[in-house]
């Protein structure tokens, strides 16, 4: 696998009881549990495979324990690295929704074909989610809503908006 074909799940942030268990911190809140038998931790050398035994969620806090890690000093010598699954591995969600993963990286064009910029991040603002959108040496926030974002193509990492007058214009003050 390449680079590209890995989602960053979340980091380990401390071993979890004597077994060999881990907490997680995941990178998307509510990020639905991806279905993967195998999960990858970046290590300076590259990404290493392990098979996953559990990931379980107890009191708002993710649990992941990986076969063949079994005991607290296994455990604490993985602490800090960065969690992946394959992008694979992910459930379709329904129409209309999408990862965060799936839309930062993706062009943002008009629809007579000018480009906005690229999406860095994504702010939840309260209300609307709001796209972060580097345009030059700046940024503007594009609302995440359909009447805006009127065609979102994951696959050719395209979003195709229609903003109303002024949107665009409004960080430039």
């Amino acid at each position: 696998m390449k680079n590209s074909d890995f989602v960053a799940l979340g980091k380990i942030l401390r071993s979890q009881g004597r077994d060999g268990r881990f907490k997680l911190r995941l990178n998307e809140k509510g990020l639905p549990r991806p279905d993967c038998g195998t999960i990858y931790l970046r290590r300076a050398d590259g990404f290493e495979a392990f098979s996953v035994e559990s990931l379980t969620l107890d009191r708002n806090a993710y649990f992941l324990k990986l076969k063949g890690i079994d005991t607290l000093a296994g455990a604490d010598a993985l602490v800090g690295l960065d969690v992946f699954v394959a992008e694979a591995d992910f459930r379709p969600l329904e129409r209309g929704l999408f990862y965060d993963f799936e839309v930062i990286g993706c062009r943002v064009v008009m629809r007579d074909g000018a480009e906005i910029g690229e999406v860095s991040g994504i702010l939840p603002a309260g209300g609307p989610i709001l796209l972060i959108v580097k345009r030059g040496d700046g940024e503007i926030y594009v609302p995440f809503t359909e009447t805006i974002c009127v065609k979102v193509d994951p696959g050719a990492k395209e979003i195709l908006i229609d903003p109303p007058d002024g949107l665009l214009e409004l960080n430039e003050i």
